[in-house]
């Protein structure tokens, strides 16, 4: 086993390697009409055939995280490695080049790259091969990036091997025209800044530069858009596709978001539960998909605008020790049938790809389900409450506070909310919309009570939730979930310890009641029975479980208004639709007024009864869910409705975005007049002089801009 976990072709004794018997997985054919498949008859850039890898866990014996998975690509060509968390996606791609985490080992399979066989390389060949000629781009920058190095010092590395960026002139070049080809404005300021000063989106772009940085034959990217603003994302999309387009290199693409793939793929691989289930050109997976799986994954893409409803594959990806007999999709597939419970699927070969199922074919019962119920999003605040009650009343709000790290002392400010005023009704879900840095979760700070206002004013039910929040014993009116329920729960602390806390801590209930009243809330946000989930920690739940848990400890305090700052962009498409689902009930059962804090539009527009679009801590148009997507009449609005995925392979890749240039201002110096117009195409001198008031352009419908359409 050479380092990473790549396998030789014999063990340290100089024995053939054997595959234990029992345990070797079924290969995937190869398609007798190759160009069904890939794009040309030449041999594939990379050839992956039946890789299986394991995890040795003293604790509980050995887990095998992928089992005999085949992939090819070609020179040229876009490959979307796509499923739930947990299905091995980001193991199989770490395993290929020996970046597999320890104590993860290779046991069987061959990796074939550009015509070598990765198994007959020591260490030291394999790192100088994966350098030169494979780029790998992962899902966080910031864990990924060396706080200590400026981005043109580590981009300086990966051109000459060592961070020479600033010494050496040549490189300091290379570095700022790499910058400049991935569309940055300003590559000296980027290359000398470092990376906590540096945008998301921008130590992204760093993160690729790096990458591309020695023109790789292949590159790899691990979930590089997760947690973006859509804004971002279809910039890195477009970025990535021109990437390919001039380089012709190979592209492994691995994501959860079916709507991404549509953007990109030309070939898509389906894993579920460590297995391969589906493999096809990316046009037939969309119009045929074969395998349940994939039908369900395709069912709960989040469309923008239309009457269908959001939908989840009920259950979750199964416990890799602990698999089900038979087909792994059965417990979720609702065409199971006695064979699929007991036998592991043939793999089939045909026109339309390749399918490991006992039931491939479309037109078949989807294993997506409505996870609302009959009652549609944006019916209105109703729920016998009295017409024109006001659950929040937002008052020309103000908040600054000083810049972190100010020079020598200084005083600059960032403003973060600049005169904002809106108001949610008690049952309503109202949703703030706009791209990191606009000032939308200050303004949700603010709502609950976490940050006092600069001026104006903020009341829930005639009361100000900051001065209550202060109050020792009373229960806050306002309650917050954040975006990561990874970091929002003590890991030491069991679920009944984070369930008790508030509810002790509020008096809500007796000490003696808080395991009944925690079981209730588990219940309440679909985790039964809730006397499981008691004993155990965070790490033993998966992400949306972890979700609801957080959501039932905020609940437990019975506030008026919840806030939710990004509650489903760190997860799946399957487990975000039930997230939605459950704050959608929660709505329409208690009444509750939500302020919904996101990025995406198509997640609001399921979701919320109307939508404010938030700049640089300034509204700019706020109306009706349904107007405001349908007739988005702000440039920025527009801008935002145009970077949503559309889950159509060829519309996808003809339509025009709506595209500004630049990045957002920083918000210790704002623009005179409209924020918006160092990026606007319609900008005037007007609109750098005045602030736009508001015009209304429909019922309830309202604009802040001089040239509104």
């Amino acid at each position: 086993m050479v380092d990473g976990g790549v396998p030789r072709r014999s063990d340290p004794a100089g024995n053939p390697r054997v595959q234990p018997a029992g345990r070797r997985s079924q290969r995937y054919p190869r398609s007798p009409a190759k160009g069904s498949i890939g794009l040309n008859a030449a041999p594939p850039l990379l050839s992956v055939r039946d890789l299986s890898i394991e995890f040795p866990r003293p604790e509980d014996g050995t887990t095998r995280a992928v089992e005999g998975v085949d992939i090819e690509v070609d020179a040229g060509e876009i490959v979307c490695l796509v499923g739930e968390s947990g299905c091995g996606k980001s193991v199989t791609v770490r395993s290929l080049f020996g970046l597999l985490p320890p104590p993860g080992r290779m046991v069987g399979g061959r990796v074939i790259f550009d015509g070598t066989d990765l198994a007959t390389l020591d260490p030291a060949r394999l790192r100088a091969l994966c350098g030169a000629s494979v780029g790998y781009v992962f899902q966080d920058p910031m864990t990924h990036l060396n706080p200590l190095l400026t981005a043109g010092a580590q981009i300086a590395e990966a051109i000459a091997g060592r961070p020479r960026w600033g010494r050496d002139p040549e490189v300091a070049r290379r570095v700022e025209v790499l910058l400049q080809e991935l569309g940055i404005g300003d590559p000296a300021r980027v290359a000398q800044s470092y990376p906590h000063q540096l945008s998301g989106g921008m130590r992204q772009r760093v993160m690729i530069a790096m990458a591309i940085a020695r023109r790789p034959r292949l590159l790899i990217l691990d979930e590089p858009t997760t947690a973006l603003d859509v804004t971002i994302q279809a910039q890195i999309i477009d970025l990535i596709r021109t990437i390919q387009r001039q380089t012709g290199c190979g592209l492994i693409f691995v994501t959860h978001d079916f709507g991404l793939v549509a953007e990109l793929a030309d070939r898509v691989y389906v894993m579920y539960a460590g297995q391969m289930v589906e493999q096809g050109r990316v046009e037939k997976i969309f119009a045929r998909p074969q395998h349940p799986y994939t039908q369900g994954l395709i069912d709960c893409i989040i469309p923008l605008g239309g009457e269908r409803p959001l939908l989840t594959i009920g259950g979750e990806v199964p416990d890799l020790r602990h698999l089900p007999a038979g087909c792994r999709f059965h417990p979720r597939c609702p065409r199971a049938s006695a064979r699929c419970r007991t036998e592991l699927p043939e793999i089939a070969c045909g026109a339309e790809g390749v399918v490991r199922c006992w039931h491939a074919g479309h037109g078949g019962l989807s294993p997506a389900v409505d996870v609302v119920g009959p009652t549609l999003a944006q019916t209105g605040p109703s729920h016998g409450r009295a017409a024109g009650s006001v659950a929040v009343q937002i008052a020309a709000v103000q908040k600054s506070f000083p810049a972190r790290g100010g020079a020598f002392g200084g005083r600059a400010m960032v403003h973060a909310v600049n005169d904002v005023s809106l108001d949610l009704a008690p049952g309503e879900i109202f949703a703030l919309v706009g791209e990191s840095g606009s000032g939308k979760s200050s303004l949700g700070r603010l709502v609950v009570g976490l940050e006092p206002t600069t001026s104006g004013q903020i009341a829930i039910a005639g009361e100000d939730p900051a001065r209550r929040l202060r109050t020792p014993g009373a229960r806050p009116l306002a309650q917050m979930v954040f975006q990561d329920p990874y970091s929002s729960l003590n890991p030491r602390k069991l679920i009944r310890h984070a369930l008790a806390q508030p509810l002790i801590n509020h008096r809500i209930c007796r000490p003696a009641e808080t395991e009944a009243r925690s079981i209730h809330l588990l219940d309440l946000m679909g985790l039964t029975p809730g006397a499981d989930f008691l004993d155990r920690y965070p790490h033993e739940l998966s992400g949306g479980q972890r979700q609801r848990v957080v959501l039932a400890r905020a609940l437990a305090a019975e506030p008026l208004v919840l806030v939710a700052d990004e509650p489903v962009s760190s997860l799946d498409m399957s487990t975000r639709a039930q997230i939605l689902g459950l704050l959608q009930r929660l709505r329409r059962d208690m009444g509750l007024a939500i302020l919904l804090i996101t990025h995406d539009l198509a997640v609001v527009g399921k979701m919320a009864d109307r939508i404010g679009v938030m700049y640089l801590g300034r509204l700019f148009e706020v109306g009706p869910a349904r107007a405001v997507i349908a007739r988005p009449t702000h440039p920025y609005t527009r801008m935002l409705v145009s970077a949503v995925p559309v889950p159509d392979p060829a519309l996808a890749r003809t339509r025009t975005r709506v595209v500004m240039g630049g990045e957002p201002p920083s918000p210790v110096h704002l623009p005179t007049g409209c924020h918006l117009h160092p990026r606007c195409g319609n900008a005037t001198a007007i609109c750098a002089q005045v602030v736009p008031d508001w015009r209304e352009v429909g019922p309830g419908h309202h604009v802040a801009c001089h040239h509104h359409a």
